[in-house]
């Protein structure tokens, strides 16, 4: 499936998001302002029953000169952010129906999050570790990363997915803005005492 992501600031510096992917027997376009579902709508393309519609090769050509001509431009891959949804399980082999849930269906669901708010995607994660022990869990650390092209506005909907998505588990939200040397700061945690994120 191929997909093109491109994105525009307006004059008040919001971010906006335009893109399209292949689907079937069309196209799919999504545009809106980074952090909102926007709006989707999906256009058929060439087939039997439709021989003068543009291939989807050439629908997302037409697609990606229109939106250079706006000002939407794909973002590097070294201007992306990182935000970490790190949780503390009930139990170390995450046997905790809470626990098993987050890890089966969560990742999915954080992506699918992400994507239809234009922010970024999931991408992957890191199990093991001790929560920190003024907490007394017996689990362990679940590191959900993702990968977002604002870091502040990625804090924020991933702490919108964590509420929605009803994380039993505690959990603090970490960020990286770009760059290969930035270190991951402590960007939202329930204890006001906490001035530090660690992986």
């Amino acid at each position: 499936m191929a997909m093109i992501k491109t994105y525009r600031r307006d004059g008040d510096d919001a971010l906006h998001y335009r893109e399209a992917w292949n689907d079937g027997d069309g196209v799919w376009t999504h545009e809106g302002k980074v952090g909102t579902k926007g709006k989707s709508r999906f256009h058929t393309t060439r087939g039997p029953a439709r021989p003068n519609r543009p291939t989807a090769t050439e629908f997302i050509r037409a697609f990606t000169e229109d939106a250079a001509a706006d000002g939407f431009h794909p973002v590097p891959d070294d201007q992306h952010g990182w935000v970490v949804l790190q949780c503390w399980t009930h139990t170390p082999d995450l046997s905790h129906p809470d626990d098993d849930r987050l890890f089966e269906q969560g990742q999915d669901a954080l992506d699918q999050y992400l994507g239809w708010r234009g922010v970024g995607h999931y991408d992957g994660n890191d199990l093991g570790g001790d929560p920190p022990a003024e907490y007394e869990l017996e689990g362990t650390v679940l590191n959900l990363f993702c990968r977002v092209v604002d870091t502040a506005l990625g804090v924020k909907i991933v702490r919108r997915f964590a509420r929605e998505f009803d994380v039993t588990s505690k959990y603090v939200i970490g960020a990286r803005e770009p760059g290969a040397d930035t270190p991951y700061r402590l960007a939202w945690s329930p204890r006001r005492q906490d001035k530090e994120f660690r992986l």
